[in-house]
């Protein structure tokens, strides 16, 4: 009986106010608050109903504490004009970058081509942005899911010309090209430079990866 009628009591002396009214409250605040660059803000955490003693009950924003990650809105709860406590609305800074992104599932190996990627507005969680262009040609090394950034640290070079193999040197010559077999000493992807050895001249080439085993070289590059 005793334990009921307490229970009765504290019912009966305390009032309970929804943590959507302090939210609400905070709102105008948090449209005033200009964020630099791409950037919006993102409720941290719901707040939590309050209870507090019977009496008029006013709530107060206050002067938003911000931060470049958080960004805090103090509510000050008087009941009968006298200060009880504060609580704290509090929202994330979510970013956003422009960056390469796959237009389709990806899975491990895939080299990349154009129709694989698309420029896109994403949240930028600390991955270094790219285009498209430094991806193409490239190889993924694991699964991305359609709509995913793809970081450049997320693939390696398509080696399309490996050291020791024989390849296809197209030789420009004021726009005559000659064409012979060599060998090459280092290996490459599509637009890298790579050394070839021509065993019939007995000469060292540099030439720049323009296909599967093909090296194309022009007569006013370096010649060893």
């Amino acid at each position: 009986m005793m334990l009921a009628l307490a229970a009765v009591l504290a019912f009966a002396t305390t009032q309970t106010v929804p943590g959507a009214r302090f939210e609400a409250v905070a709102a105008p605040v948090e449209h005033g608050i200009h964020l630099s660059g791409d950037a919006q803000l993102v409720r941290e955490y719901p707040i939590p109903n309050q209870i507090l003693p019977l009496g008029r009950v006013t709530l107060r924003a206050k002067d938003a504490i911000v931060t470049a990650s958080y960004v805090n809105v103090p509510i000050e709860i008087d009941v009968n004009g006298a200060f009880l406590r504060q609580v704290f609305v509090g929202y994330r800074v979510e970013r956003f970058v422009e960056t390469a992104v796959a237009t389709r599932d990806l899975v491990p190996g895939t080299v990349l081509d154009a129709s694989d990627l698309r420029l896109a507005r994403v949240a930028y969680v600390g991955q270094q942005t790219n285009g498209v262009d430094v991806l193409i040609g490239r190889k993924v090394d694991s699964a991305v899911r359609a709509g995913s950034a793809v970081a450049i640290e997320m693939t390696r070079v398509d080696q399309i010309v490996k050291a020791g193999e024989t390849v296809t040197l197209i030789v420009d010559d004021a726009g005559v090209s000659v064409v012979a077999d060599v060998v090459a000493n280092t290996s490459g992807g599509l637009g890298e430079h790579v050394s070839v050895y021509n065993p019939q001249t007995h000469k060292v080439l540099t030439g720049t990866v323009v296909g599967p085993d093909r090296v194309e070289v022009n007569l006013t590059g370096d010649i060893q």
